[in-house]
């Protein structure tokens, strides 16, 4: 029969739990209070077994107490590598008294029910009890702690080994931590700014008020990205910087500072002005018709490339041999204007000042403090206004330089290849406009002064004509009233006759020249009405019977156009008819033939053509003969007027005229169009 400590080690063994109501009030309270403690807490016997489990180690290991307690706390939550060196461990402590990890704080791995591990904690005491000895081990579950600590040393790696500067602060805007992409930044150490404003960063005056407004925003818990904005350098350098702030909040979850990333954008920041400046400087060359009118515009879409407060473009005078300024612009600060009113009085010499220096070398020029310059005649005047750097480029067209645009920056300014590259495309740009802009207004002025000539022309040709016409009236009363009076000999009538036809040839000529002056002035109107275009014909033909009977001409009169009654002027188109018979007249020889036809090759078009046997016209002449003062054949009179006038009446009209003839000797056509159309009426 087993012993009473046999059944004892049998009950420990099985695991069996005695009834709480049968144990001592005592245990109940250390149990409450091993329950109430935020440690889990352990008990283990020599042998290894577990002889205490509270329920803090439950919630951890997964184990119920009845589950744990009489199991070998190895098999339990001692991952399965570590076991043997526990045994071990154990079983030299019993030997020797003697512990490593006894009486210390370890970290160490445990294994939770599922077999996951997790990492601990692990403080063990030993203790005896009526002569045995017991082992009480204290474990905490550090994982998530570690695994922050772990993320925060990342973190922290990632923090101080980013490009960009990262930097956090309280909520009054002190500096708390800097990293080295900060320090590379601005140029401040981290000893130098932790404890310090950020607004030692801030440029004043326009920008201060950023950094309140933007903690304002922190301290409700707003994330803030890509905030765009100016940030100064320890060395006074400006830099453009794109910032994303994020509120830093403690464990409960109350804000307590903000995170600032700054990335610096300079370089992308001027591109894209650069890029803006030059397509807003081509729309403005493209739309603009003076210097004077676009010149302040584009000097300002260049300055908005950098840090640029005043702009002016010079012009070489020829006739002075000095540069001076054709425009200017300047941002609104008052203290320029002086500078401003200096700079536009002040003419250059080649070579003198940042202008000079340009025209002279014809390349872009640096002037990193103009006031400090010995060739700048302007710099006491910079000077109070505050300028410092200067930079001018040429402007160039056609090979030559035709001026200069100069810019200046209240801040030191020095070599910059993107504003070179800018400066070489927009130059041309530039000059080009301005060179255009010269021969154009040479060109008006020239234009000007033809137009003045021609109205002088008109004018006497006007007056010419009123003045002849005024004595030849009479002389052809008096020939052609006494040309039919009996008795005169053949020689007297012949030579009245002779008198006549040369005054109304001189009358023909003044009628031509007076019409040529109105046609030239728009003087002109038609007065369309509905005419029979065949009666108009047969009126012309009336006119020239009398030329054609003395030249022994035959003509022949076919009008086959079966919707002859046009919306015309009817003088202005019996004249043109009467033009071209005359003309077809004049250079067929005798007994020669004229011919007269129309037709309507559609109801909206009638065609008439006259046609002659003549002297014919060479292909080379037959767009010429419609030219103001073209005479085809010198060997006739005349001063080619008639045609041309003919053409203005035609093409008013909506019409066309044109000519056609196979060669010398061969006849010519002249075929008149007349549309129906009255949209192409222009009189």
């Amino acid at each position: 029969m087993p012993s009473k400590k046999v059944k004892e080690k049998r009950q420990q063994d099985q695991g069996r739990e005695r009834n709480p109501a049968e144990e001592p009030e005592a245990l109940n309270r250390a149990r409450a209070i091993l329950d109430s403690t935020l440690d889990c807490i352990i008990t283990m016997d020599a042998t290894g077994r577990v002889r205490e489990f509270n329920s803090v180690a439950e919630r951890v290991f997964g184990f119920k107490r009845a589950e744990a307690i009489g199991e070998e706390l190895a098999e339990l939550i001692i991952p399965p590598r570590m076991r043997a060196q526990h045994r071990r461990g154990l079983a030299h402590y019993l030997r020797t008294g003697e512990g490593p990890l006894l009486g210390k704080r370890v970290e160490i791995a445990g294994m939770r029910r599922d077999g996951s591990e997790i990492l601990v904690e692990l403080a063990i005491s030993p203790f005896k009890i009526d002569g045995s000895t017991l082992f009480t081990a204290y474990l905490r579950d550090i994982t998530e702690r570690k695994r922050n600590e772990e993320a925060s040393r990342r973190l922290a790696a990632i923090v101080e080994s980013s490009d960009d500067a990262i930097v956090s602060t309280d909520l009054n805007g002190k500096i708390t931590s800097w990293n080295q992409g900060a320090e590379r930044l601005f140029g401040y150490k981290a000893d130098e700014v932790i404890g310090k404003s950020m607004a030692i960063l801030i440029p004043p005056p326009q920008r201060q008020n950023e950094g309140p407004a933007i903690l304002a925003r922190i301290r409700y818990g707003e994330r803030i990205d890509h905030y765009e904005t100016v940030r100064r350098r320890k060395d006074g350098i400006l830099l453009e910087v794109s910032l994303t702030f994020s509120p830093i909040k403690d464990e409960r979850g109350r804000v307590v500072g903000a995170s600032k990333i700054a990335r610096d954008i300079t370089e992308r920041v001027r591109s894209d002005r650069r890029c803006a400046a030059q397509y807003t400087v081509t729309g403005l060359l493209a739309g603009s018709q003076s210097l004077n009118a676009t010149g302040p515009q584009i000097i300002q879409a260049i300055a908005a490339s950098g840090n640029w407060v005043f702009g002016s473009i010079w012009l070489y005078r020829e006739e002075e041999k000095v540069l001076r300024c054709e425009t200017t612009w300047r941002t609104g600060a008052p203290w320029l204007a002086k500078f401003e009113a200096v700079t536009r009085t002040m003419p250059l010499l080649n070579t003198i000042g940042l202008p000079g220096r340009v025209f002279a070398s014809k390349k872009p020029t640096w002037i990193s403090d103009v006031t400090r310059d010995k060739n700048f005649p302007r710099k006491d005047a910079a000077a109070e206004a505050g300028i410092r750097g200067g930079f001018g480029f040429p402007l160039f067209a056609e090979g030559s330089i035709k001026g200069v645009l100069e810019l200046l920056s209240p801040a030191i300014v020095q070599p910059d290849d993107d504003l070179l590259q800018l400066a070489a495309a927009l130059g041309s740009q530039i000059g080009l406009f301005i060179h255009r802009r010269k021969i154009e207004a040479e060109l008006q002025r020239r234009k000007e002064a033809f137009d003045a000539a021609n109205a002088v022309k008109d004018r006497f040709l006007a007056t010419l004509s009123r003045q002849l016409r005024t004595p030849l009236t009479p002389v052809l009363i008096w020939a052609g009233g006494t040309v039919n009076q009996p008795g005169l000999s053949p020689e007297i009538q012949e030579g009245l006759r002779m008198v006549c036809r040369n005054v109304e040839f001189d009358a023909w000529l003044l009628d031509d020249l007076l019409d040529l002056s109105r046609l030239s002035r728009g003087k002109i109107q038609l007065q369309l009405r509905t005419a029979d275009v065949h009666e108009l014909l047969q009126h012309a033909i009336e006119i020239v019977r009398t030329e054609i009977e003395n030249r022994h001409l035959t003509l022949a009169v076919s009008l086959e156009a079966f919707l002859h009654t046009w919306p015309v002027d009817p003088p202005r188109l019996q004249q043109v008819f009467w033009n071209v018979l005359r003309n077809a007249c004049k250079f067929t020889p005798e007994h020669g033939a004229v011919s007269v036809r129309s037709c309507n090759r559609t109801p909206d078009v009638m065609t008439i053509e006259i046609s002659d046997s003549g002297v014919g016209i060479e292909p080379e002449f037959l767009d010429k003969i419609f030219d103001v003062f073209e005479q085809v054949d010198s060997r006739h009179e005349g001063l080619g007027l008639g045609l041309a006038i003919s053409k203005a009446i035609i093409e008013m009209h909506g019409g066309t005229i044109s000519a056609r003839s196979k060669g010398l000797g061969k006849g010519t056509t002249f075929a008149i169009e007349l549309l129906r159309d009255r949209d192409h009426f222009i009189g």
